[in-house]
């Protein structure tokens, strides 16, 4: 659920302490599950960052460090401000890199290890696990489960760039191609480095190429299969999210190396993602936005689990979503009812 979302239904405000204190964060994640389990102890609504966690390595009372999205992290390293805003989720000021020029006037990515924002987060992670007894979970992590989680190479690009970037994959795409490889390399460093500070051993790989299905096939093919393959093949096997619907770009992504799992919504074919994966690619997939807002009808959404059900053909599948201020909560607890009428999960909170 978003931060907006929680604001609008506790009043609870999320600043600058939330993101940087991890007792504070703790003790709002804690009266945040108090709320859901008094509000909902039907249903498997949980306070999860979008698409991130892994609900059964989950605990409200495990200490974030540095628990920020990973291109608002790059976008701290390389001089943006960090805007906590106290009613949504947290952003930053401003593409960082928006009048850059050369890819060489880029830090090198090593001198992030030393940087203060890291060796702040590194000291209190090391703090954490001689003083606390619950979990500490490091930057570019979100729950005990080992999955490491980026954003991907041109989604963060439009977050550290801009949008004119996207102009750079006709006028300029050696730019893109040498920032992915930067962008690469300091994935892999500071991932590792947060791993290790927290005894974390890496057994997958988020990455969420939230901008991906602006692109077109050939466009996919050229500028995200191969940086991506290589996230991959340089971290953990890969659990690739797309926002929206990506199934002009099935047949693109099934060409990514080392690519165990898809993450994706709003209209996805799950017939398709079958017919080029298989019946046992694993696939989380959220509802139609259209489903989830206020007016939407109820049984539209039972007919859409319907149809999902019968295109999966009983292959390994989740289903989730992201309440946001404005969405239909009715809507959503009709997804749960629809799966306990058909016998396929039960009531409750876990």
């Amino acid at each position: 659920m978003s931060k907006g979302w929680v604001h609008q239904k506790t009043g609870l405000a999320f600043g600058e302490g939330y993101y940087f204190d991890s007792l504070e964060r703790r003790n709002r994640d804690l009266m945040i599950a108090a709320f859901l389990d008094e509000a909902f102890p039907r249903y498997r609504i949980h306070n999860l960052e979008s698409n991130l966690v892994v609900l059964r390595h989950y605990d409200p009372s495990c200490l974030y460090v540095g628990g920020i999205q990973p291109n608002l992290i790059f976008g701290m390293l390389l001089g943006a401000d960090f805007v906590p805003y106290t009613h949504q989720d947290a952003d930053i000021s401003e593409p960082p890199l928006a009048n850059l020029s050369s890819i060489a006037d880029l830090p090198d990515p090593h001198s992030f290890l030393e940087a203060p924002l890291i060796r702040r987060w590194l000291r209190e992670i090391e703090l954490l696990r001689k003083t606390e007894s619950d979990a500490v979970i490091p930057p570019f992590f979100w729950d005990t489960g080992g999955r490491a989680t980026i954003h991907g190479c041109i989604t963060t690009a439009l977050k550290l760039f801009g949008q004119g970037i996207l102009l750079a994959i006709y006028d300029n795409p050696q730019l893109l191609v040498s920032f992915y490889r930067w962008y690469a390399d300091a994935c892999v460093l500071l991932v590792r480095a947060f791993a290790h500070s927290a005894g974390i051993t890496i057994r997958s790989l988020h990455v969420g190429e939230c901008s991906g299905t602006m692109l077109g096939p050939r466009d996919y093919r050229q500028h995200l299969v191969a940086p991506t393959e290589a996230l991959a093949r340089r971290i953990a096997p890969l659990r690739l999210h797309h926002c929206g619907n990506c199934t002009h770009l099935l047949n693109e992504i099934a060409r990514i190396g080392g690519l165990e799992s898809l993450d994706t919504g709003s209209g996805t074919s799950v017939r398709e993602i079958r017919n080029v994966f298989g019946p046992q690619f694993a696939i989380d997939l959220m509802p139609p936005v259209e489903l989830l807002i206020e007016g939407a009808e109820c049984r539209a959404v039972a007919d859409w689990v319907d149809a999902v059900l019968e295109e999966n053909s009983g292959g390994p599948l989740g289903l989730n979503y992201h309440l946001e201020p404005g969405y239909d909560e009715y809507a959503h607890l009709q997804l749960h009812e629809t799966l306990y009428a058909k016998g396929l999960l039960r009531p409750g909170r876990v």
